[in-house]
Parts: C-alpha cells; sequence; structure tokens
C-alpha cells in the first residue's frame, strides 16, 4: 500500500515539473524543473527495484546534464526571453503534431500490454542486476561503448576550443 502511494506521488511529482519545464518562462526555472523531474524519475526506478538506474538517474542527468545546460544557458547570457509570434498555422500544425504523438503513445502502449509483464531476467544465482549490465556493456556492446566514449570526448574538447575562443 506505501509502495503505491509513493508511486502516485513521484509520479504526480514527475509529470507536473515535465509540464513545468514546458510552461516556465525563465530557462534557469526550466531547469530547475527538469532537475525536479529527473529526481522523480530517480524515484520511480527506486521503486521498481532498479536502484542502479535510479543513481545513474540522479548522477548522470539531474547532475550533469542539467549543470552543462546551465552552463550552456549562461555561456549565451540570454538578456530577454525569446518570444515568438503564434500564427494560426503554427497553432494548428502544433495541436496536430501533438495529437498524433499521442496516438501513438497509445497505439505503443497497446502493443507492449505483453512487454510489461513481469520477465525472467535470466540471471545466474548470485549474479546481480550491476553485474549483468556490465556484462552485457563490456561484452556484447564494446564497440559502441567505446564509441560513444569518443564521441562525448570530441564534445568536450570542441568546448575547451569554443571557451578559449572568448
Amino acid at each position: 500500500m506505501m509502495g503505491t502511494a509513493l508511486f502516485f506521488v513521484f509520479a504526480a511529482v514527475t509529470l507536473a515539473a515535465a509540464v513545468l519545464v514546458i510552461t516556465s518562462r525563465s530557462v534557469v526555472y526550466s531547469a530547475l524543473f527538469l532537475i525536479l523531474s529527473f529526481l522523480g524519475v530517480a524515484g520511480l526506478f527506486i521503486l521498481q527495484g532498479a536502484e542502479f538506474l535510479g543513481a545513474v538517474q540522479i548522477l548522470l542527468y539531474a547532475g550533469s546534464i542539467v549543470v552543462m545546460f546551465v552552463f550552456v544557458v549562461m555561456m549565451v547570457n540570454l538578456k530577454e526571453p525569446l518570444v515568438q509570434q503564434w500564427t494560426a498555422f503554427r497553432s494548428v500544425g502544433a495541436y496536430l503534431l501533438g495529437g498524433l504523438m499521442l496516438v501513438e503513445l497509445f497505439w505503443i502502449a497497446g502493443r507492449a500490454r505483453g512487454w510489461l509483464s513481469a520477465p525472467s531476467s535470466g540471471i545466474e544465482t548470485g549474479e546481480g542486476h550491476v553485474e549483468m549490465l556490465g556484462k552485457v556493456i563490456f561484452r556484447e556492446h564494446i564497440l559502441p561503448f567505446e564509441l560513444l566514449s569518443l564521441v562525448l570526448l570530441t564534445a568536450i574538447f570542441g568546448l575547451l576550443v569554443i571557451g578559449r575562443r572568448k
């Protein structure tokens, strides 16, 4: 009973923060609401027994990504909010695209109903989820993992070059 109540609390916090990210006029407030949304998702992961994913969610997203986002916002130095005039064509297009995405979401959720049941994890006795994740990443997917590290390293060097110019 307590787990269900906590699930609804974390889900409500996550959804409310996500809506506030979109509707907030200040970019800094949007970043803070994004952190709150990421923390809510981490709470949902922890409730489902995926503590490692919850910790990664907090460290990676709520920590690193949002700090980088705020750093970019401070570098751009927005003095006044950008206001765009919404024409009727843009509004209708936005509503149609949003409706299409909602229909697609329900379609995918309807087809995935069998996938949402708890599958057998295939974990050997005495082996945890983190060990299994490490085996999968470093044995089966080592090339994409190393390519991703090279892409991130290139991005860091690019940021250093851009930062040094100014």
